[in-house]
């Protein structure tokens, strides 16, 4: 069964590509969200450990960040914590799981998690998210 349920692309017509941060220590998980964002015009930067998502979010500039909650080094909780202090109150946390426990729910809130995708991910729907949170102030 495929991780992202639905390729989807349609292109968001940004002059410059909003860069999406992609965190998820299964390379095929990561691969095919990357693939389904760049043909959306998105460019992405893809880490397999957490501790990696967090230099290139200090190291890189970025416009969301896709987070798998269970990764080989950090909690994907943990790792989404930091990147709302890396990356700012505004800027779009994406948290994917297959864990869909009610302890995991709960806690996207306080690590500052902006919406939470249960796998597989249907790409149409992340599309449609991610151009509304990046839509300038005005268009949302």
């Amino acid at each position: 069964m495929s991780v992202v349920a639905q390729e989807a692309a349609e292109p968001s017509g940004h002059a410059a590509p909003h860069r999406i941060l992609i965190i998820d220590d299964s390379q095929p998980t990561a691969t095919a969200l990357a693939a389904v964002l760049r043909r959306a015009d998105y460019e992405t930067a893809v880490a397999y450990r957490g501790n990696d998502g967090l230099h290139q979010a200090r190291t890189g500039s970025f416009d969301a960040a896709v987070v798998d909650i269970h990764l080989p080094d950090l909690s994907g909780l943990v790792v989404s914590q930091k990147l709302r202090e890396i990356l700012g109150p505004e800027t779009p946390i994406i948290v994917l799981s297959g864990d869909t426990s009610m302890t995991t729910l709960n806690s996207l809130p306080h690590v500052g998690a902006t919406y939470f995708f249960s796998k597989p991910v249907n790409a149409s729907h992340l599309l449609d998210r991610l151009k509304e949170w990046l839509a300038p102030q005005g268009e949302r």
